[in-house]
């Protein structure tokens, strides 16, 4: 019998159809709890093709991604997830968060217009994560944003349309067990990671899943709080001040 906190087995895919978890964090963000062998390991038994591995202004390149992917047998595909973690000015957009895929490097812009040219120009795609929460880009379209998530798999939002681009599905996990409940289903693919991010821009994929469970979503919280108070309580409360401050 499956342990009740094990992640879901997806079902087969259709021919041509890769499934892509877009929105994945590893212990190269703040709140990050597994390292990536074992995020990768979990996302193949998950049943998962690929990650889009976006840890918080922390950029896994397109080359490193390559080499990891080669490593691992596993298709990893490199991005950033950008923005502040804290709110530093109420009426500033500083703090909204942004996904780059596929790029070389960080870019080092202010602006969210020039951020996302700047990531088409050199190849890579954008994302627009959790659009309707306080750190996400309502007006993605105006933006342009290659595409919207649409499925957050920690958030229970309204209804989110395209709006003239491709929307896409992320878990947004920060701990293994999160993975496999909510993915992309991309069309027409030959798995390579170039033509997976052309098939998004050509809005050729669907956003599949649902929102993680809470009681998953609980059992994270759980670790992060257990992992700062046995050795690090001191970033414990720091962490937990940034968290208020989105609200503030």
């Amino acid at each position: 019998m499956q342990a009740v906190t094990a992640s879901p087995q997806l079902p087969p895919a259709e021919d041509g159809v890769v499934r892509i978890d877009f929105h994945v964090h590893t212990n190269g963000s703040p709140e990050g709890i597994h390292g990536l062998a074992e995020v990768v390991a979990e996302a193949k038994r998950v049943g998962l093709d690929g990650i889009a591995v976006t840890d918080h202004n922390h950029l896994l390149s397109r080359r490193m991604a390559a080499k990891l992917s080669r490593e691992l047998g596993f298709l990893i595909i490199g991005g950033v997830e950008g923005g502040d973690l804290v709110r530093r000015k109420r009426h500033s957009d500083d703090h909204r968060h942004w996904i780059g895929l596929n790029l070389d490097e960080l870019p080092d812009l202010e602006e969210i217009e020039e951020i996302t040219e700047n990531v088409r120009d050199n190849g890579g795609l954008t994302i627009a994560p959790h659009p309707n929460a306080r750190n996400g880009f309502r007006d993605y379209d105006r933006l342009r944003f290659d595409a919207v998530e649409s499925v957050n798999g920690t958030r229970r939002e309204q209804a989110i349309v395209g709006k003239g681009i491709a929307t896409v599905g992320g878990t947004d996990t920060h701990a293994k067990y999160m993975l496999g409940h909510t993915w992309t289903d991309v069309y027409d693919s030959d798995g390579s990671v170039e033509n997976i991010l052309e098939n998004v821009r050509k809005r050729n994929c669907v956003a599949r899943g649902s929102p993680i469970p809470v009681w998953v979503i609980a059992r994270f919280y759980f670790a992060v709080a257990e992992r700062y108070l046995l050795h690090e309580p001191c970033e414990l409360i720091q962490s937990w001040g940034r968290q208020l401050r989105k609200f503030c």
